[in-house]
């Protein structure tokens, strides 16, 4: 997982004692944790409409980010009359006439989300050297992958370090317009780990 790193590739080498000798390979060094970072989004359900997020990496260590991923929690829907669900099977039929109003508003709720589901583009900038991650935008479907677990982790091409102190800028631009996505949550989360003691 390590192997692409272009900072910190001497973690965990032996390091020359005070007196020039080498060093125990006992001697204790750094620390990794598993560690995420989130960015939440409150969006409007406005095409177009750009919201923005910062990251700040902490003083403990560095941070390595080894793959992304999002999660989306719908508005809740103010549906007065919930539309009929009209399915094949009787039995299904039967089943959801039995349901008390509430449960067929959820049901029409999640429906309405699965078979929609959310779209945007995203862009993150490393604050700290001011880089860029892509050349534009990047639609989530094509970066990311659905919201419903098809591909909700995407491996980075190349583990990305990110120094103590420094940001991550992330940006949003939504698509999917609708009262479903007015009020509603997005998450973009960087998973990786945190290299404790390092490059503080």
């Amino acid at each position: 997982m390590r192997a692409g790193l272009q900072l910190g590739q001497d973690q965990g080498m032996p390091r020359p004692a005070a007196d020039g000798g080498p060093v125990s390979a006992a001697t204790p060094t750094t620390k990794e944790i598993p560690y995420d970072y989130v960015a939440r989004f409150k969006l409007q359900g406005a095409a177009g409409n750009r919201v923005q997020d910062v990251i700040n990496i902490s003083t403990d260590g560095v941070f390595v980010a080894v793959a992304v991923g999002y999660s989306f929690i719908p508005a809740a829907l103010e549906i007065r009359q919930p539309p009929p669900i009209i399915l094949g099977a009787d039995s299904v039929d039967g089943l959801i006439a039995q349901l008390t109003e509430k449960d067929q508003l959820t049901l029409s709720q999640s429906l309405f989300v699965r078979l929609c589901g959310i779209n945007f583009k995203y862009s993150i900038v490393d604050s700290g050297s001011g880089r860029e991650l892509q050349n534009q935008p990047i639609h989530n479907i094509a970066g990311l992958g659905e919201a419903n677990g098809e591909r909700p982790f995407r491996p980075l091409a190349k583990p990305m370090m990110f120094m103590p102190r420094s940001t991550i800028r992330i940006e949003i631009e939504e698509i999917s317009v609708g009262s479903v996505y007015s009020g509603a949550d997005l998450f973009f989360v960087l998973h990786g780990y945190k290299i404790l003691g390092y490059g503080t």
